[in-house]
């Protein structure tokens, strides 16, 4: 058997394609996120509209679904990179991804939702996108926005290590290992039976 050959430009288009897929995720929270509502009143201004956890939820929880994906692509369009070299680098292409995501997510959701609270009339209901960098959102006076870019690279090492614990071979069934069952007698779950009882 001929171990499976290793190209870099291989690993790049997976990679590039893990970051690729972040912009189809930022679009599906685009779709599937809600807007943050109100009613217009006399003077309001863009700053008095508060902040709306509701579009960081949903963004947080499509990141995890996006990492999960990306894990299983890298896992099986990839298979002769399975290992460290697999995992790191597609990892940090679905950090990109998130990045990527949350740009293309706020553009989209921006033309979904583009109401101008302040040029509606009092006691009208505005819709605008949900902001995800929630400035001041915590106890300590940052929302630490970084915390969704890893949402996707944390779910993406838990399906990658769960394809590797789940792997019936040493070596992630690449095909890299010295094939040792030609020259050595193969045991069989018949075979097993037939020593145990003669």
């Amino acid at each position: 058997m001929n171990p499976p050959v290793r190209t870099v430009p291989r690993l790049a288009v997976v990679s590039v394609g893990v970051a690729l897929l972040g912009a189809v995720a930022g679009v599906i929270w685009a779709l599937l996120t809600p807007p943050t509502t109100g009613v217009v009143f006399d003077g309001l201004r863009r700053d008095d509209i508060p902040a709306d956890f509701g579009g960081v939820g949903a963004f947080a929880v499509t990141m995890f679904g996006y990492g999960a994906v990306a894990a299983l692509v890298v896992w099986f369009a990839a298979r002769s990179w399975r290992g460290v070299s697999g995992f790191v680098w597609p990892a940090l292409a679905a950090t990109a991804g998130s990045a990527l995501a949350a740009t293309v997510g706020m553009w989209v959701a921006g033309l979904r939702f583009d109401d101008d609270p302040t040029a509606l009339p009092v006691d009208a209901t505005y819709r605008i996108a949900p902001e995800l960098w929630l400035d001041g959102a915590t106890r300590s006076g940052s929302s630490e926005p970084w915390t969704l870019l890893i949402c996707a690279p944390f779910a993406f090492a838990v399906v990658y290590l769960v394809c590797v614990l789940s792997s019936r071979t040493a070596d992630l069934g690449v095909g890299d290992l010295a094939d040792d069952a030609s020259s050595a007698e193969v045991l069989t779950w018949a075979g097993a039976a037939s020593r145990t009882h003669p």
